[in-house]
């Protein structure tokens, strides 16, 4: 992996759990999720009127891939952190939300036969990254039993990690159409372009969500009425946060080292939920930061 990637990847990380701390601390919903990013859309729109790229004449393939995207993120992402983040601490479901992930894309990928084939090393950091997440629920490392993970909480994850890695590797094969028919481009203008589209139909599909729930609704005009600035704050760490994702994928040669990498901002959401929001720091956490760390490092050699 390039050196731009990991730069890409590493301060994309930061900024989501910056996001996600201000999500968690404040009352996360849908209408607060729409919020976000329409900030985003109109962060990005501009890119609609300047950058060359033929967007609007992609064949139908680049528009599937960009619905299972959307519909991944706004059905399955969406109403997944609501449910986790109000049953659950930052510093437990955060982990669990980015680690699963991790080997869902390249359980799929492999599957799919998309991207370079990973070797048995970078399975093995990956794999320990997983574990290491296993750990951060645990009070104590004699509470570790898989039956705990059956139950509406690890629902509620499993509802997030399968939303990231439907609209991970969905946006990976719409940025790969735009590649091959769209060429003297440059890989971040296309970037840009992509997001900025995805921006319009993601937004656009969270507030009819919203508009077709009574409570979400209410929450939608709280927001206006107050001028609450923290869904805007957090719309616009999303959106660089996105953007710089999207990016870095044009620099890997499979991606799910996107994935992988992402997972140092789990670290940071850790703390910050311990830090900023009070939560418990339990040995069992330790260990996992530490598993984390070292599975990264394996995924680099």
């Amino acid at each position: 992996m390039s050196i731009i990637a990991f730069v890409m990847i590493v301060l994309s990380a930061v900024l989501h759990a910056s996001w996600n701390l201000i999500a968690k601390k404040s009352t996360m919903s849908i209408a607060f999720y729409t919020v976000i990013c329409t900030t985003a859309c109109l962060s990005w729109v501009h890119t609609q009127f300047w950058t060359p790229v033929p967007i609007w004449d992609m064949p139908l393939r680049f528009w599937c891939y960009l619905a299972g995207s959307v519909l991944s993120d706004a059905l399955l992402y969406c109403i997944g952190l609501k449910l986790a983040y109000r049953t659950m601490e930052m510093s437990t479901a955060y982990p669990m939300m980015r680690s699963l992930p991790l080997l869902l894309t390249a359980m799929l990928t492999a599957i799919l036969g998309w991207g370079k084939e990973l070797t048995w090393l970078e399975i093995t950091g990956m794999t320990i990254v997983f574990a290491g997440c296993l750990m951060m629920p645990l009070a104590r490392f004699s509470d570790f039993n898989v039956r705990n993970y059956f139950n509406l909480k690890i629902l509620f994850v499993l509802l997030v990690a399968s939303g990231t890695t439907g609209y991970t590797i969905f946006d990976n094969q719409a940025q790969a159409v735009l590649r091959e028919c769209v060429s003297g481009i440059s890989k971040p203008v296309l970037s840009m372009s992509f997001y900025s589209t995805r921006g319009i139909f993601l937004s656009s599909t969270l507030l009819l969500m919203t508009m077709c729930i009574k409570d979400e609704r209410k929450n939608l005009f709280s927001f206006i009425k107050e001028i609450n600035f923290r869904p805007v704050a957090a719309g616009c760490c999303a959106s660089i946060t996105y953007i710089l994702v999207l990016m870095a994928m044009n620099y890997v040669t499979n991606v799910s080292y996107v994935q992988a990498f992402r997972q140092v901002g789990l670290v940071l959401g850790v703390l910050g939920g311990i830090l900023l929001l009070g939560e418990k720091f339990t040995p069992p956490k330790i260990a996992g930061v530490l598993m984390i760390t070292g599975g990264l490092v394996i995924t680099v050699i």
